[in-house]
């Protein structure tokens, strides 16, 4: 049993009604957290990003939050490290994007600059050594974002998934799921479509924004299926029958979806611009890593269908990389950090 008696675990509010990587997160670490100590609250602080003022109240939201009857406080997503305690752990998720990483492809819709480095200052306080007992963060990806733009370092602590009990059946379809955004990048999974050559369908779970888009992009090809929002019996059922699994975002904090296709013994195929995908695959070994290139993603595809004998060896390998990364792992280091 942990130290800590009584534990605030901080999250931002699920507002946008799509279910992805940061609810899951959210779900296990309370869980796993309440492995350890007697008493954990899970706070969700309505933070919304609609504007730039709606944002910063989220800062505010967080950094007035009395959070003086807990012995230990975890933050997770911007702007929940801006509460204020003596024993605090940051597990980053991530910053507010639109002003990091994907500032120019937004900048026009805010009135920016000076907005870009309030935040930017912000963030290098609040996420500092004096405000914070120790920072971790999900990935790669993140950390560089940290060291690039905040001049700040974290430990990596890879997130576990959301559950073991994925299984693998047969080697059919590619399987796209996750939210339809077009960060996510369905779109190069549509197009790779005109140029694979076998009889393959590829089937696009989930909901999102874009989803008009997509599927206007798609309407020409009988082979694309959208299965919406899908139940996890039904999720893990698609992991188990695909031959591969696409996962082609543009800079990706972590990805779950990599790891529910491991753990279902599937190849993955991601991008070299996809961020923390990257850091796990092998090439040849348990997926690829290719150009973001429509062309590039449909050899692949080709290649796993003539060769199913090799996509099943790629999926073994995939599941046996990942068995050290679990949920129990990331909250135990995370309370050693709050003990010490």
């Amino acid at each position: 049993m942990s130290k800590i008696r009584k534990l605030a675990f901080i999250s931002n509010a699920q507002t946008s009604g799509v279910r992805g990587g940061a609810e899951v997160l959210n779900e296990q670490m309370v869980k796993h957290f309440e492995n350890y100590v007697p008493t954990v609250d899970h706070i969700a602080v309505q933070c919304s990003e609609n504007t730039f003022e709606d944002i910063l109240q989220g800062y505010v939201s967080c950094y007035d939050l009395d959070l003086s009857q807990y012995d230990g406080v975890v933050s997770t997503k911007a702007p929940t490290f801006a509460v204020q305690h003596h024993n605090h752990v940051c597990y980053l998720v991530h910053t507010v994007r639109v002003f990091y990483d994907m500032f120019d492809e937004i900048k026009d819709g805010y009135d920016i600059l000076n907005k870009q480095k309030l935040i930017h200052r912000l963030d290098t306080e609040l996420l500092g050594p004096s405000k914070l007992k120790k920072l971790f963060s999900i990935g790669n990806e993140v950390d560089k974002r940290l060291r690039e733009y905040n001049g700040l370092t974290s430990t990596v602590l890879h997130p576990g998934i959301q559950a073991d009990d994925f299984y693998c059946k047969e080697f059919d379809h590619i399987f796209a799921p996750g939210r339809l955004h077009r960060w996510k990048r369905v779109d190069l999974a549509i197009e790779a479509m005109k140029h694979v050559k076998s009889p393959v369908k590829l089937k696009i779970a989930g909901t999102g924004e874009d989803l008009p888009m997509f599927e206007e992009m798609a309407k020409e090809d009988s082979r694309i299926e959208f299965l919406g929002y899908i139940p996890d019996d039904m999720l893990k059922e698609c992991y188990a029958n695909s031959l591969c699994v696409l996962f082609t975002p543009v800079r990706e904090d972590y990805g779950m979806i990599l790891h529910e296709g491991f753990k279902s013994r599937k190849p993955v195929i991601t991008c070299t611009d996809s961020g923390e995908p990257t850091v796990f695959i092998e090439n040849g070994e348990n997926g690829y890593t290719v150009e973001p290139t429509p062309k590039e993603l449909a050899a692949r595809i080709d290649y796993l269908y003539e060769n199913k004998d090799a996509a099943k060896r790629m999926g073994e390998n995939g599941y046996n990389s990942i068995t050290e990364i679990t949920w129990d792992n990331v909250v135990r280091t995370i309370l050693k950090a709050l003990e010490e």
